[in-house]
């Protein structure tokens, strides 16, 4: 009886025990879930507002990139635009200075082709009249050659008499007497007599024989010539009628 009454005593005691401690506990263990439940909730909350805040970052972050791209594509084309300017250029100016050279080259070719046409001319010129003087020695007979000499000298010493001589040099004491033959003392009188009329002084002569004048005379006062040679009425009269061909041409 007694171990049945200690037995009840120890039950109702656990009872008045375990109710209270498990009330406790359940108040705890509900209150400890509602704080992990509002913790969460709170962390939920503070994920969610990062996660607006990255996805906001992360547009920001796309539109800034795409501003980037799109001025990086306009200084790529403002440079490039900048770049084929700059090449156009550059190729305007190449080709104006090819064209400017290739204009100097063909002005220096002209230029060149003409002083060679001048100079040709003038070989040709001369080569002729040396062909036309030897031409005329070889046609004519000795008499006819000299008779064709006298008669050059005479038009010659007739022309020297109008001739202007005061621009010969003081320094002058001598002239050249240039001829086909021999002078006789009579021709070689007369040239003295006229040239002391005209710097009333006189002058020594040198007289030269040169088969290649073909006729007539050469008076050479230092640097200073008086041509009446058969080779220089040959060229005159070449130029004159060059002269003609060009001015009809």
């Amino acid at each position: 009886m007694e171990f049945h009454t200690l037995i009840i005593s120890f039950l109702v005691l656990m009872v008045i025990v375990l109710v209270p401690l498990i009330f406790i506990l359940r108040r705890t263990l509900v209150s400890s879930t509602e704080g992990a439940v509002k913790r969460l909730n709170d962390e939920i909350a503070k994920t969610g507002e990062k996660q607006r805040e990255l996805n906001k970052k992360l547009q920001e972050a796309d539109e800034e990139l795409a501003k980037r791209r799109a001025e990086a594509k306009e200084l790529a084309d403002k440079m490039r635009i900048e770049a084929e300017q700059d090449t156009k250029k550059e190729r305007e100016e190449i080709i104006g200075e090819a064209r400017k050279e290739g204009e100097e080259i063909i002005a220096k070719a002209q230029i060149s082709a003409e002083k060679l046409k001048v100079e040709l001319e003038k070989e040709m010129d001369k080569k002729a009249v040396i062909f036309a003087s030897d031409l005329l020695t070889k046609v004519l007979s000795e008499k006819a050659k000299g008779a064709l000499d006298n008669l050059l000298i005479a038009e010659y010493l007739d022309k020297l008499k109008g001739i202007d001589m005061s621009n010969i040099s003081p320094d002058v004491k001598e002239v050249e007497v240039i001829s086909l033959t021999p002078l006789d003392d009579s021709t070689k009188k007369t040239i003295s007599s006229i040239i002391e009329s005209k710097i009333k002084r006189t002058l020594s002569i040198k007289e030269t024989i040169n088969k290649g004048l073909g006729g007539g005379l050469m008076l050479k006062f230092g640097s200073m010539a008086l041509d009446g040679s058969l080779q220089f009425i040959i060229r005159e009269e070449a130029m004159k009628v060059q002269q003609s061909i060009e001015s009809t041409a």
